[in-house]
């Protein structure tokens, strides 16, 4: 079974790796996936008896877990906290170095700042103080394990020099009290969480949005009237009507009335789109001008929304092997500080000239504020966080980072034609009559009367006709000769209608130019005399021919792998520019060639229909499904796009390319500033006449590497 929760008290993605790996040692735990930045996590656990077992170790970890988002009322209880310690600290400073200093003799202010200091210590830096000791009794670390040690060393040392001067003479200590320090450093990472946790939230809000989405309640039909009830009381079958603006509830099809629909959180794309009877309506989709009713066919968490949520939830827990690398880094970071901090105390206390205690003391707390690896938690997480809300408000769903990362080296892209560059259904792509004054008068005879034909192309020429807003009529005799077409009466003219095998029995003589276009030819003659001619085929998307190209300038070789004939592979390879062509080809034959050209040494895309391309989807490096409506192939491809527009391809690479380059400026700026300021705060530039960092600008300093971590990756939602 597989538990989904919201854990709080995590403070760096070694927080997050350390909960995995307790987690994971549990028996009956299958697999655990923590993700810090959206303080979410996933278990697949044997039984409920485990999952128990799992909520007992992560609270003995230190953190909390539950099933509803306390984000608000944490960072407002941060906020709350931050001031209440802001004020003690300027009272310390005040009594250390500001107005006050002189107002009392120096015992009675030592003391004042230890009362201040205390409760800011002991109560609001009471998550720091607990991981502290967690720490000595597990050895298990985190960032709050590098606060607390460094606060508590600044307050014990400063209470032992307040409580026992003499002593503390004696033993040759330093006369110097840091309580302001222990006010600052607490006051500063509450600040700095506070404003991560705007900055994270913001990172979030695309799945937020997609939440807001979801209508609360639905007018169903109860015993002959409509009653507002509860969108949970909605059962499969139920007949609900939806006002105009209104939100469609649940998904269903359309049993009665006609109206334009705001499909943009499905597709991303602003235009509306005209629902008639059976046609599919999707709950959190708005409504237009006109009233409509729809039978309910899909509800709670089989909505095509449910749907989308939980694959963007899944994708933000989806470590792209970049954040591995950090993850890593970021465990091992953590012990390595301390031992860095104890040395540096260590080397001061060695080899110090002067105010050797208190220079030694200020450097270690700093070494531990400063070294906080929160940035380097944050590199990846809130970029990939960032990405995949952003993609599925545009119609693209990314199965996470591990799938941004893996598109940025493929090099060919392998096509399936129908559906994927073609609009995957028959239409009219050529009509021609020889008297166009004639041509209306024609179409709409023909029209009227493949009305009552079951051939395949027959609908292709009534949509054409309805498009052109004719109005179809009945013919008074209507006779089909199987294999060639249709022979029939209609407003005073008698039609043939099929192709040449039909002429030829009536002794038609065809005379026409020959046609370049490829499709399925049906041959119009009326009163035994040819009068033109309409070519039916699959039309090509008319934004795929740019984006092939634009492919081809960034170096991706393309292929057309179809199961139709030559003729018609080769006609739309020509048209669109593609590299390479395989036609006649069967689905487990994609997925062959696939493996062909991946022996050549390419990074392979599949795009198809998600279906009838399963084999190939499967096999290429990176699947790209092309979906529409409730058959969509969410669960099976790393990214779908969700109303198939096929120049979401190209915008989908930009995500990938733009979001790994963030990442890893995010990995940079943490790595560089921990390795350049770590040894800045141990003093090192005191051997070169230069200054020493004060722990509080050391706070100051770790809050805002994390807030540039978390605005940098901000910056992905202008991608696409």
């Amino acid at each position: 079974m597989l538990i989904n929760v919201k854990v709080s008290g995590m403070s760096c993605a070694s927080c997050a790796s350390s909960i995995e790996n307790e987690v994971s040692k549990l028996t009956g735990v299958n697999n655990a996936s923590v993700n810090f930045a959206t303080e979410s996590a996933k278990f697949d656990v044997v039984d409920s008896e485990v999952q128990s077992a799992v909520e007992e170790k992560i609270k003995q970890l230190g953190y909390e877990i539950s099933f509803e988002n306390t984000e608000i009322k944490e960072k407002n209880n941060g906020i709350k906290l931050f001031w209440v310690s802001f004020i003690f600290s300027i009272l310390l400073f005040s009594l250390e170095m500001g107005p006050l200093k002189n107002t009392f003799k120096l015992q009675t202010n030592y003391i004042l700042q230890f009362l201040l200091a205390l409760p800011v210590w002991i109560y609001i830096g009471n998550k720091f103080q607990r991981s502290l000791l967690a720490f000595l009794k597990t050895g298990r670390s985190n960032m709050n394990t590098l606060i607390g040690l460094g606060t508590s060393a600044a307050f014990l040392y400063s209470t032992f020099i307040t409580f026992f001067n003499d002593l503390s003479i004696s033993w040759g200590l330093t006369q110097k009290v840091y309580f302001e320090a222990v006010g600052f450093i607490i006051s500063f990472v509450f600040l700095g969480n506070y404003f991560e946790e705007k900055a994270k939230k913001k990172s979030k809000d695309a799945l937020n949005s997609l939440l807001k989405l979801s209508a609360k309640n639905a007018l169903v039909l109860r015993d002959g009237e409509f009653v507002e009830i509860d969108i949970s009381d909605v059962s499969i079958g139920d007949v609900i009507r939806v006002l105009p603006g209104g939100k469609y509830p649940v998904d269903g099809k359309v049993i009665k009335g006609s109206s334009a629909v705001d499909e943009s959180m499905l597709s991303g794309e602003s235009l509306p789109v005209v629902k008639n009877i059976g046609d599919k309506v999707f709950g959190g989709t708005i409504n237009g001008d006109s009233a409509i009713e729809f039978s309910a066919k899909k509800v709670g968490s089989d909505t095509f929304l449910s749907h989308i949520v939980d694959f963007v939830e899944n994708a933000q827990n989806n470590k792209p092997e970049i954040q591995r690398y950090a993850d890593k880094i970021s465990s091992y970071f953590t012990p390595a500080v301390l031992v860095f901090a104890f040395l540096t105390l260590v080397l001061w206390l060695s080899f110090g000239s002067e105010n050797i205690w208190g220079n030694a003391v200020s450097n270690f707390i700093a070494v531990l504020v400063i070294a906080c690896p929160c940035a380097l938690g944050l590199a990846t997480p809130t970029a990939v966080v960032v990405a995949t809300g952003r993609a599925s408000l545009k119609g693209q769903l990314i199965g996470g980072g591990e799938v941004l990362e893996k598109a940025c080296n493929i090099n060919a892209i392998v096509f399936d034609k129908t559906g994927t560059l073609t609009e995957g259904r028959p239409q009219v792509i050529d009509f021609n009559i020889h008297k166009k004054e004639d041509e209306n008068g024609i179409l709409r005879d023909v029209a009227s009367i493949e009305k009552l034909s079951e051939h395949p192309l027959a609908k292709a020429v009534i949509n054409f006709a309805l498009e052109r807003d004719l109005t179809l009529i009945e013919p008074d005799f209507f006779e089909i000769h199987k294999g060639m077409g249709i022979e029939a009466d209609i407003n005073g003219a008698t039609y043939v209608i099929g192709n040449k095998k039909i002429l030829d029995k009536f002794e038609i003589k065809l005379d026409e130019e020959k046609s370049e276009i490829v499709g399925s030819y049906i041959y119009v003659a009326k009163n035994k005399e040819f009068v033109g001619k309409l070519i039916v085929g699959d039309k090509i998307k008319s934004n795929a021919k740019s984006m092939i190209q634009n492919l081809r300038d960034r170096g991706i070789e393309t292929w057309l792998i179809t199961g139709d004939n030559e003729i018609v592979g080769n006609a739309v390879k020509n048209e669109l520019g593609l590299n390479h062509i395989r036609a006649n080809t069967l689905p487990i034959e994609k997925a062959e060639i696939i493996e062909e050209i991946q022996k050549k040494n390419f990074k392979v895309a599949m795009v198809g229909d998600g279906i009838n391309d399963a084999p190939a989807l499967a096999k290429a490096d990176l699947s790209i499904a092309m979906g529409t409506g409730t058959d969509i192939a969410i669960s099976t491809s790393d990214v779908t796009i969700v109303k198939g527009d096929i120049e979401k391809v190209v915008s989908f690479l930009d995500l990938a390319e733009g979001t790994m380059r963030v990442i890893k400026q995010n990995l940079f700026l943490s790595l560089i500033y921990n390795t350049l300021l770590i040894p800045v705060a141990a003093g090192v530039l005191v051997i070169f006449n230069g200054p020493m960092m004060p722990p509080v600008l050391a706070s100051v300093a770790m809050g805002l590497s994390s807030i540039s971590v978390v605005t940098n990756s901000l910056r992905i939602r202008n991608l696409i």
